[in-house]
C-alpha cells in the first residue's frame, strides 16, 4: 500500500488532463508502474449523441458507455480501498445512475432504459445503495450528498443525518423537489459546500456531472489536490477587476515580489461559489499586491474518485476513474476491505408513531437540561411545517401557496389551492412507501418513517415539521 504522501506526491505532480493523456481514463493518483499495469477499457456500447439533451457539454463527450477489464478493475479497486483508508473525510456524491435500475433516469444508457420506471416512492435500494450505507455505518463515510429524491440510501439503512438531499426529496416535506428554476435549501447548501471544502476524498457515483451547483462536491476537492500540503489556497485580484486562485510558491527577498501557480476565476470563487481551475499559469506579482485567504477550505485533499459507465466532462480532474457497473464495483470494494457483502433488511413496520425526541417547538435541536417534546406522527394528529423550509425555493406550482410572501393567507389561486403557512394532519402510515402521508394545506406530502430514528436520537439538525401544540416530558410527569 502506497503511503498518504506517495499518493499527495502524485497529485500534486499530475495536473488534469487532456483526453488524449494516457491517464485519462484511469487517473491522476496512479503511480507510473501501476498506470503501465492498466488496460484500455472496453467499449461495451457506442453511441454518436451526448449523454444528457438537456446539459452541454464537451464535443469529446458521448453517452458511449465503458468497462475496465478484470486485472485493471482489481487495481483500481485495491486503489480505491487504500484511498478510503487514508482519508480524513470522505464523503460521496451520487445522482440518478445509481437508482436508474428501479426508478428511471434523464440520461441515455444502454444499460438502463432513458425515462421513469413509475415505481416511484414504493422502489427498494439497490446493491450499490446497500453498499455505499454500510461504508457510512462503518465511518468510512462521513457524509452523502445525493441528488436524488427517491429515500432509497435510507431504505438501505443510511442514517438521515449522514444524507444531504440537495436537490429536493420525495420524503421531506421541508424539502421538496427543487425545480431549475427554484433554488437551493438554505439549510442544505451550506452543509454542501463545507463538504466541498472540507472533504478529504469524494467519491462520485451515477451522476453526468454536467454543470449543477453541486457539482463543486467534485470538481473542488479535485482542485484542492493540486495544493502542496505546505501551501495555502489564496485569491487576489489584478488588472481589469479579474480574479486569480492559486497558491504562493515563493517571494524573492531581494525585490519583495510573489511567486506563485495562478488561474483565472471565471466563477468569481472568492468565499462562496464553486471553482474548479488547474492554477496552471506561473505568475509573478508586484510586492504590494494583495492576497486573500480563501476561508473555511481544506488543502490536502486526495480528490475525487468517479465511477460511472461513462464518461464525464470532469474526468480530466479525477485522482482515480474507474470505469464498470457501480454493484459491481461496490461489491469488489467490500470484500477488499473484508466487509460483508450481505446486508441487513431494515423493517420500518416496528417505527413508533409517537416519541420522545430533543426538539423544541420550532425543530430546533435543543441543548441538555431543556424538557424533551413529544412528537405525534398518530394518525389525525396537527402537523405544521417548521421555519427554515424551501417550500417556496423549490417552486414546485403544487406548493406554492404554502407558506406564500406573495399572496395573503386565505387567497385561493388558480389552482384552487388556499394559501396558508403550512399547517395539516397525519393522514396516514403507508408500509409500501415507509413513509407517514400528511394533508399540509391541501396537499399531499410524506416524510420517510427514517426519520423517527433520527429524531429520537438527535441525528439531525432539524425536524421538518412538528406537532401544531407540542407536549413536553415534564407536561405528562405533571398530569401523573
Amino acid at each position: 500500500m502506497a503511503s498518504r504522501e506517495d499518493v499527495r506526491a502524485q497529485l500534486t505532480l499530475n495536473r488534469f488532463m487532456a483526453p488524449e493523456e494516457a491517464r485519462f481514463k484511469h487517473g491522476r493518483c496512479l503511480s507510473p508502474p501501476e498506470l503501465d499495469a492498466c488496460r484500455p477499457s472496453k467499449t461495451t456500447w457506442k453511441s454518436r449523441h451526448p449523454p444528457r439533451d438537456d446539459h452541454d457539454c464537451p464535443s469529446w463527450l458521448t453517452a458511449s458507455e465503458y468497462e475496465d477489464n478484470s486485472s485493471t478493475l482489481m487495481l483500481k479497486i485495491k486503489k480505491l480501498a487504500d484511498l478510503i483508508r487514508m482519508s480524513k473525510r470522505t464523503s460521496l456524491y451520487t445522482g440518478a445512475g445509481i437508482s436508474a435500475s428501479v426508478i428511471g433516469q434523464a440520461a441515455r444508457s444502454n444499460t438502463n432504459k432513458q425515462g421513469w420506471t413509475g415505481t416511484k416512492t414504493a422502489a427498494s435500494p439497490t446493491l450499490t445503495h446497500h453498499a455505499l450505507a454500510a461504508l457510512t455505518r462503518n465511518n468510512l463515510v462521513h457524509s452523502w450528498v445525493q441528488q436524488n429524491h427517491d429515500g432509497l440510501p435510507q431504505k438501505a439503512g443510511a442514517k438521515q443525518g449522514v444524507i444531504n438531499e440537495i436537490h429536493g426529496s420525495w420524503f421531506d416535506p421541508s424539502n421538496p423537489v427543487v425545480k431549475y428554476s427554484g433554488c437551493l435549501s438554505d439549510r442544505l447548501e451550506p452543509k454542501m459546500v463545507e463538504d466541498a471544502r472540507q472533504s478529504d476524498l469524494v467519491i462520485v457515483l451515477g451522476t453526468s456531472l454536467g454543470g449543477l451547483n453541486a457539482d463543486q462536491m467534485a470538481t473542488l476537492p479535485a482542485t484542492r489536490s493540486l495544493v502542496p500540503d505546505d501551501k495555502e489556497l489564496v485569491t487576489t485580484t489584478v488588472r481589469n477587476g479579474v480574479k486569480l486562485c492559486g497558491y504562493i510558491t515563493s517571494t524573492d527577498e531581494a525585490t519583495g515580489e510573489v511567486c506563485g501557480q495562478f488561474h483565472a476565476d471565471t466563477s468569481d470563487f472568492v468565499e462562496d461559489a464553486p471553482w474548479d481551475g488547474a492554477f496552471d499559469t506561473h505568475m509573478r506579482f508586484h510586492p504590494s499586491q494583495t492576497f486573500r485567504p480563501v476561508l473555511n477550505t481544506s488543502t490536502s485533499s486526495l480528490g475525487t474518485v468517479c465511477i460511472n459507465l461513462q464518461q464525464t466532462p470532469q474526468d480530466d480532474k479525477m485522482s482515480l476513474r474507474i470505469f464498470g457497473k457501480s454493484d459491481n464495483v461496490l461489491f469488489l470494494l467490500l470484500q477488499e476491505l473484508g466487509m460483508s457483502t450481505r446486508f441487513p433488511e431494515i423493517n420500518f413496520e416496528a417505527v413508533p408513531r409517537r416519541v420522545l425526541v430533543p426538539y423544541n417547538k420550532r425543530g430546533e435541536r435543543i441543548a441538555d437540561g431543556e424538557p424533551m417534546m413529544w412528537w405525534n406522527l398518530e394518525r389525525g394528529a396537527e402537523i405544521k411545517l417548521t421555519p427554515g423550509h424551501n417550500i417556496q425555493g423549490a417552486r414546485q406550482p403544487i406548493f406554492m401557496h404554502i407558506g406564500s410572501k406573495k399572496w395573503p393567507n386565505g387567497t385561493r389561486l388558480k389552482n384552487n389551492r388556499i394559501c396558508g403557512p403550512g399547517n395539516g394532519r397525519v393522514v396516514l402510515r403507508n408500509l409500501r412507501t415507509s413513509a407517514f402521508e400528511f394533508n399540509i394545506e391541501g396537499a399531499k406530502m410524506s416524510l420517510g418513517m427514517w426519520w423517527v430514528e433520527a429524531a429520537v436520537a438527535g441525528g439531525v439538525d432539524y425536524l421538518p415539521l412538528v406537532n401544531s401544540k407540542p407536549e413536553y416530558e415534564i407536561e405528562e410527569e405533571k398530569k401523573e
